[in-house]
């Protein structure tokens, strides 16, 4: 999997190199803001993966034309079915003895927020194409719909002797890093493609975004 990122992402900056114009383009220090589209993958839940499209905002700075601070808040545009592993316990009215029972059923999940914010190496390779590297630290969280409600109460009903323990809603913050090409469409406007890896502690977490810049 890791290999056909790497071979699509060679893909584009080829094809940067491809449609690069001769006309020379200022390349502008300062800050920007832009937004982006990108496609999620998550292979967190034992061997099932999740896939989400996600639209961003970004903003940041441009020290030099080598460096450069950045942050994104984005969401997920759909839902996926997720699978949600927990037990249900019933507690003796008498006794207080407390016995469980495990459940499993998929529910529908959405990305409520992936956020990160990292520094950016650039590299200009003429004066409209310029690859880069970046690293710092981001956040994804997933959350359930409606089915969750539904099933707790399909489960336990209206019995006040059970309870209904399940996995948490997936929350996990940590390390981010990618690589990518920009392109320079004018003095003022940028497109960029790129792909990113979160560092999950379970599984892991990847994508490919494209996104457009105004700087200032």
């Amino acid at each position: 999997m890791k290999l056909k990122w790497l071979v699509s992402l060679s893909a584009i900056i080829l094809g940067g190199y491809s449609v690069a114009s001769n006309a020379e383009i200022m390349r502008v220090n300062g800050p920007y803001q832009g937004f982006g589209l990108g496609s999620t993958e998550f292979d967190v839940y034992e061997g099932d993966s999740l896939q989400f499209t996600t639209f961003y905002t970004q903003v940041g700075y441009q020290f030099s034309p080598y460096f450069a601070l950045e942050g994104r808040l984005g969401i997920g545009l759909n839902e996926e079915p997720t699978p949600l592993n927990g037990d249900v316990y019933t507690q003796e009215p008498l006794t207080g003895k407390i016995t469980s029972e495990p459940v499993h059923t998929q529910v529908g999940s959405g990305l409520q927020l992936q956020t990160s914010i990292f520094l950016k190496a650039n590299y200009p390779v003429s004066s409209r194409v310029g690859v880069f590297l970046f690293a710092g630290y981001a956040r994804n969280k997933l959350s359930y719909n409606d089915d969750y409600s539904r099933f707790a109460k399909e489960v336990i009903g209206s019995n006040t002797n059970q309870f209904l323990i399940t996995e948490e809603n997936y929350d996990k913050d940590g390390k981010t890093f990618g690589a990518g090409v920009d392109y320079m469409l004018s003095q003022r406007w940028q497109a960029s493609a790129e792909y990113q890896y979160f560092d999950a502690i379970q599984g892991n977490i990847y994508a490919i975004n494209f996104s457009i810049n105004y700087r200032f």
